[in-house]
C-alpha cells in the first residue's frame, strides 16, 4: 500500500518519498478533488436502475472525517460503523415485504416486514475489510449467515486473485449482502460475483454495499451482472488509472480500520 502510494506522489510530482500520509509537510500543492454534483449523481441513477446512493445529508459528515489523514483508528473505525449501519439499514430497506395486520398497544395496523426470516439472509465479507461490516450487520440481522470469500489483488497490475471461499451450502436460496468498502476497478467484486453466481445465487438475490466507489467500477459490475443491486455512500470523481485508487479515496481502509497502518506510517515517515 505505502509503496504504491510513494510512487503515486512521484508520479504526479505532488509530494516527495517523505510525505506519506503524514501532516509534516503543509506546503506541498496536493490536487483538490470535486465531487459529482447532483446532476452528474442524477445522470448516474437513471442509467442504473439498480444503483442507490445514499443522500449526503446522511454521510457526507462522517465520510468527512473517515477521509482525513489525521483521523486515528478509534475515531475511524466508529465513524466507518456508522456509515456501514446506514448501508445496512438501506440494504433491508430493499428486501422484499410481507403485508400483515399486527396489534400495537392501542389497536391494529397494518406491518410491513421484511419477508425472509435471519436465517434465510447471508452477509457475504470480500475478505479482509469486507469484514468490517459484519459487527454492525450481525446486530441488524442477529440470525444470519455469514460466507466469505478471499481474494487477493496484486497491487502492482490491480488483477485479483482468488484463494479461498467458504460459503452456507443452501446459499443459492438466501438473500445475499455482498460487503466491500472499496469499488474501485471493480474487478474483485466481480470476481466474487462470479462465485456466488457458481453457487447457484440469483443475481435479483444479491445487494453489494461499498462505502466509496467510482463509475468505471459500478459499470463493471452492472455489465455483467445487471440484475445485482449496488447501494454506495458515495462516489468518487476519479479512479487513477495507473494506480489503481479512488481519489480522494480513504487509503487504504482495512489498514485503518484494523489499525495495521501506524508501523508503516512510522516507519516511511522515519525515512
Amino acid at each position: 500500500m505505502f509503496k504504491n502510494l510513494i510512487r503515486i506522489g512521484v508520479n504526479l510530482s505532488l509530494f516527495n518519498s517523505t510525505y506519506v500520509l503524514c501532516k509534516s509537510v503543509k506546503d506541498e500543492k496536493l490536487p483538490h478533488y470535486h465531487f459529482l454534483n447532483d446532476q452528474d449523481l442524477n445522470k448516474l441513477l437513471k442509467k442504473h436502475q439498480n444503483l442507490s446512493i445514499i443522500d449526503r445529508t446522511y454521510t457526507e459528515h462522517i465520510l468527512s472525517i473517515i477521509r482525513d489523514v489525521e483521523t486515528e483508528t478509534v475515531e475511524f473505525r466508529k465513524n466507518s460503523d456508522r456509515l456501514i449501519r446506514i448501508l445496512i439499514e438501506q440494504a433491508i430497506s430493499q428486501i422484499e415485504k410481507k403485508k400483515h395486520v399486527k396489534q400495537s398497544p392501542l389497536g391494529y395496523y397494518d406491518a410491513h416486514e421484511v419477508k425472509f426470516e435471519d436465517e434465510e439472509i447471508c452477509f457475504v465479507s470480500i475478505l479482509r475489510s469486507g469484514n468490517a461490516f459484519l459487527f454492525e450487520g450481525l446486530k441488524a440481522v442477529s440470525g444470519a449467515s455469514i460466507g466469505q470469500i478471499l481474494i487477493q489483488r496484486n497491487e502492482d497490475t490491480a488483477l485479483p486473485s482468488y484463494l479461498f471461499q467458504k460459503l452456507p451450502s443452501n446459499i443459492k436460496d438466501q438473500q445475499v449482502i455482498l460487503m466491500d468498502p472499496m469499488l474501485a476497478t471493480g474487478s474483485s467484486a466481480t470476481l466474487a460475483l462470479r462465485i456466488l453466481k457458481n453457487q447457484g445465487v440469483k443475481q435479483e438475490n444479491i445487494t453489494f454495499l461499498t462505502l466509496v466507489s467510482c463509475e468505471q467500477g459500478i459499470e463493471k459490475l452492472f455489465r455483467e451482472f445487471p440484475k445485482i443491486k449496488i447501494i454506495t455512500a458515495q462516489v468518487d470523481p476519479i479512479l487513477l488509472k495507473d494506480f489503481h485508487y479512488l481519489a480522494p479515496g480513504i487509503g487504504n481502509f482495512g489498514d485503518r480500520y484494523f489499525g495495521t497502518d501506524k508501523k508503516s506510517q512510522q516507519t516511511v515517515q522515519q525515512q
